[in-house]
């Protein structure tokens, strides 16, 4: 992975580097199959960045579109699928903004790859297992009121998510919270 990183650095820009401990959180705990995604910080032709929610999320709820990387999937290929996937989009990959490892108290590791995407055009989710609902754009500011949002969820359990609302929420917040930090930094 870090012949990888550093070969992603070399086409698309040195990235943020962050680490995270998130302690106990059960929706990082749940993820027992997935050790990595991608983020996309898709900019509109306006300026602004795209967001998501989904069918089961709770009303109001709106972030980054991400996706699963596969265990021996390269981080390129899954960004290129998961643009496919979430929005089906052609897009320009502008900068590999940032690079998240979360830390769990069970040992386990995860980590965000967050690239700055360019598009234009309507999304069309090609996933509709995802349940995708709707987008709508935000500005970079916006990205920190988001994480704010995600940070206040209720602990309530989520079947959908495998995890509280809470917890998810407090894992979902820092990848708008370094994002909002990485385009700051350009």
């Amino acid at each position: 992975m870090h012949q990888e990183l550093q070969e992603l650095a070399l086409r698309f820009g040195k990235p943020l580097e962050v680490t995270r401990s998130l302690g106990a959180n059960s929706f990082l705990a749940s993820r027992k199959t997935h050790i990595a995604e991608v983020c996309l910080a898709v900019k509109r032709a306006n300026g602004r960045l795209l967001t998501m929610t989904k069918a089961f999320y709770p009303s109001g709820i709106y972030r980054l579109p991400t996706g699963s990387i596969g265990l021996s999937e390269p981080v390129a290929e899954a960004l290129q699928r998961e643009i496919w996937e979430e929005t089906g989009l052609e897009m320009e990959i502008l900068r590999f903004l940032a690079h998240i490892t979360y830390l769990h108290n069970e040992g386990r590791i995860f980590h965000s790859y967050i690239f700055l995407l360019a598009s234009e055009g309507q999304p069309a989710p090609q996933d509709h297992s995802e349940q995708i609902s709707g987008f709508y754009e935000v500005s970079t500011s916006d990205l920190l009121q988001i994480a704010q949002q995600l940070q206040n969820l209720p602990p309530e359990y989520s079947s959908q998510l495998g995890a509280t609302w809470s917890d998810w929420g407090i894992f979902r917040a820092v990848v708008h919270q370094v994002t909002a930090e990485a385009l700051a930094q350009r």
